[in-house]
């Protein structure tokens, strides 16, 4: 009668167990990236952008944000702007260009713009995504201005 009762109870406590558990669904989260920005009187629009981290092997407690926007434009299908913020400790702020806080280039027709003067700014960091703004310039007098971008956070 004993083991009857017991057997019972490990039956009806593993019972609630099983059925009690939550199904775990997958949490998707979809962050609608973008990136856009003004060159000269051209405006760039992304048709894609993505966010990498990589570790640096100089310093092992540095990571590096890259933010790519691939041109949407069909007769530049190629084009793109590159970010970089070297040293992101994963908060917010301003990185200066000047400063080798950050860097930035524009590919156009298979010419890279390299920046020698602007910024990067992380206004925003949430725990799916990571937003901000971006201005810079390059020796040829070419002008990216106005730049937004929002990416899921890697």
């Amino acid at each position: 009668m004993k083991k009857g009762i017991l057997f019972a109870g490990l039956l009806l406590s593993l019972s609630i167990v099983f059925f009690g558990c939550i199904k775990n669904t997958p949490y998707v989260t979809t962050v609608n990236s973008s990136m856009s920005a003004t060159i000269g009187s051209y405006d760039f629009v992304a048709a894609t952008t993505f966010p990498g981290i990589y570790s640096s092997q100089v310093d092992d407690t540095a990571t590096t944000l890259v933010i790519t926007g691939t041109s949407s434009d069909i007769n530049y299908p190629k084009d793109k702007i590159q970010l970089t913020v070297t040293k992101f400790t994963g908060v917010t702020g301003t990185f200066s260009i000047v400063q080798g806080l950050a860097s930035a280039y524009y590919l156009h027709s298979g010419v890279y713009f390299v920046a020698t003067g602007g910024i990067v700014s992380i206004t925003q960091i949430t725990s799916n995504q990571i937003s901000g703004y971006f201005s810079f310039a390059d020796t040829t007098a070419l002008s990216v201005t106005n730049g937004i971008f929002t990416v899921g956070r890697p």
